[in-house]
């Protein structure tokens, strides 16, 4: 064979194992071995980082890791077998306005301390990575055993290395704080994996590299949501996603929607966010400026008109100082009758909302859809929430399981109030079935004033019985009842004192009135506190970072009886937003029927007479 034969055919060869392996390559079969690098989709192969696009970082990605994604993904952790370590990363938002690490170190303590509480800590110092990126480094060691002493090396535990990120990029207002805890004894024979993990680690996402697996939920554009277990559909915008808000006024089959990230999470805002904090409890639940819902009521044969005047009651409910209703109007989508309100909530000082109400009849089958958004937002892109609200539709296939689904409004009337009696002393009232007494932990947040404290209205002998109960929209219900030995005039002295020295009083932002009624042992007063919408504005007036929450804010009317030896309050706390004269009224009601031993207050003749507040002030020496 010459020597050029030779060449050819070794070339050839070379040639025909280069191309079988590049098919093999494209034609892999499932050998039954979970490949970690096509997890995520058959396109993920060649992936060796992730990371985040709406939060800018990336990371090395080892090859057995095991990512736990949280849908957002401000919050991500990784675990490596083969590096015995976990990898944890916040991208969190500079509320303080952190300009440089040195302000963090003198200032932002707990944004270090929380990874070596309860650890040794043993270095804390600034260090920069390769592209010139500085961080704070922390290294701690956590022990397992209890009894190792003070001065004792360390056998066994977990070694954990914090590095906080400052992000230079205007646009990305984040503290990057990256955690790796790896076995101690692993570290101590594999520092170096330990180091090329952190050291992968950039305040940065590359786009253009193909090997980043992109961990952000990138929904960019329009699509359409299909429903099929109630038969809807409804068009969705870019980064909108389902949400787990619970669904309070329809106890019906409800899907929620909401933008997945904020605006300046997105970019589209770089402006610092206001730190709320004063202005809504950090227990309460998330606002969003935009919201979706789609609710399936009922399938019930009940007229469609009877149907959505039962429903739209609703509308009644908020203060009418702060709903107004802009338009309605009645339309079909398809073959289907449907009726759209329009309504402008002001839920703050600065802050008012669009709403839209959807309701829809297709063959009995009754649905609501409601949207609603800041009117700012709404008032920028009107077009995006008329194509939301324009697409419902109703789709003929739904689940085979679906049955018949009754509506509230079909049931029979019954007796819709419940008896209510305290052990402790004697007193009973009637009142509404809707009043729970069983509080969710939603609701605690609700009790607090925003302008000066709590302030009691009752004192005495500590003996006593206290019923809470509460009712949607939010109204709480407070039965106090016990001893107190002390006449009425110096319980009412004590307690009114602290309302008029209190700033709501003194600033003319609450309007407060008392009545009295007395009759041989037996003294009632009314005690009234509603808040001054105008006035909290004049407050408010050249502070654009000042807002009241007409949630938060609580409009009280309050009873306090002294009959005997015993005295009660009945306290009932409304949200500015939903004070309304129909829960006013029942309240009025269930006070009149109230029994206290043989005095029943439906048959007394009560004639309040109004008092002056002033003589309840702390006299001046």
């Amino acid at each position: 064979m010459s020597r050029k034969l030779k060449i050819a055919i070794c070339i050839f060869t070379i040639v025909a194992f280069v191309l079988t392996s590049s098919i093999f390559a494209l034609a892999q079969e499932d050998s039954g071995v979970i490949d970690f690098y096509t997890v995520f989709s058959k396109d993920d192969v060649n992936k060796n980082r992730v990371g985040n696009s709406v939060y800018n970082w990336s990371i090395y990605m080892p090859q057995d890791a095991y990512i736990n994604k949280d849908p957002k993904g401000s919050y991500f952790s990784m675990s490596s077998n083969s590096y015995k370590a976990s990898i944890n990363i916040e991208a969190i938002l500079n509320k303080e306005g952190y300009t440089s690490l040195d302000e963090i170190l003198l200032y932002g303590q707990d944004l270090i301390s929380g990874y070596y509480s309860g650890s040794k800590l043993y270095s804390l110092k600034k260090g920069k990575d390769k592209q010139g990126q500085e961080y704070i480094e922390a290294t701690s060691v956590y022990t397992d055993s209890f009894y190792v002493f003070v001065d004792e090396e360390e056998s066994s535990g977990t070694f954990n290395l914090t590095r906080i990120y400052l992000s230079k990029n205007k646009r990305y207002n984040y503290i990057y704080r990256l955690t790796i805890s790896m076995d101690l004894n692993f570290y101590l024979q594999h520092k170096n994996l330990l180091y090329k993990m952190a050291d992968s680690f950039e305040t940065n996402f590359d786009k253009n590299n193909p090997n980043i697996k992109d961990l952000a939920d990138n929904v960019t554009s329009w699509r359409v949501h299909k429903n099929t277990s109630y038969g809807w559909q409804i068009d969705l915008p870019p980064y909108w996603k389902s949400t787990d808000i619970y669904n309070l006024e329809y106890n019906s089959s409800t899907q929620s929607f909401a933008p997945l990230y904020t605006d300046e999470e997105m970019g589209i805002s770089t402006q610092k966010q206001q730190d709320t904090s004063s202005i809504i409890p950090s227990d309460s639940q998330q606002e969003y400026d935009e919201y979706l819902s789609v609710s399936f009521v009922t399938n019930s044969n009940v007229s469609f008109d009877k149907w959505v005047s039962q429903e739209i009651k609703s509308i009644e409910l908020y203060n009418k100082e702060l709903l107004k209703i802009i338009s309605y109007k009645s339309l079909n989508i398809g073959t289907s009758k449907a009726k759209i309100y329009e309504l402008r909530i002001r839920k703050s000082l600065n802050k008012t909302f669009v709403e839209k109400r959807l309701y829809v009849d297709s063959n009995n089958n009754k649905y609501v859809v409601r949207l609603y958004a800041a009117e700012e937002k709404y008032n920028k892109d009107k077009q995006k929430y008329e194509r939301i609200i324009n697409s419902f539709k109703v789709l003929p296939a739904k689940s085979r399981y679906f049955d018949s689904i009754l509506w509230s409004g079909d049931l029979k009337p019954q007796n819709s109030l419940k008896t209510i009696k305290l052990n402790k002393a004697p007193f009973e009232m009637k009142i509404s079935k809707d009043y729970k007494t069983n509080m969710p932990y939603y609701y605690y947040s609700y009790f607090s004033q925003i302008i000066g404290s709590s302030i009691p209205s009752a004192q005495g002998i500590s003996d006593i019985e206290t019923v809470m109960l509460y009712n949607t929209p939010y109204s709480i219900l407070t039965i106090n009842g016990g001893i107190n030995v002390d006449p009425a005039e110096k319980i009412i002295k004590n307690t009114m004192q602290a309302w008029v020295e209190s700033n709501e009083y003194k600033s003319k932002t609450v309007n407060m009135s008392l009545l009295k009624y007395a009759d041989k042992n037996l003294s009632i007063y009314k005690f009234t506190y509603v808040y001054n919408i105008s006035k909290l504005s004049e407050l408010a007036k050249g502070n654009p970072n000042r807002d009241f929450n007409f949630m938060n804010l609580q409009n009280r009317i309050i009873y306090m009886i002294k009959y005997n030896q015993y005295y009660y309050t009945i306290d009932l706390s409304i949200p500015v937003l939903y004070y309304n004269s129909y829960t006013v009224s029942d309240f009025e009601n269930f006070v009149k029927s109230i029994k206290i031993d043989k005095i029943e207050f439906s048959k007394l003749n009560i004639k309040f007479v109004k008092e002056d507040l002033e003589k309840f002030k702390k006299k001046e020496e």
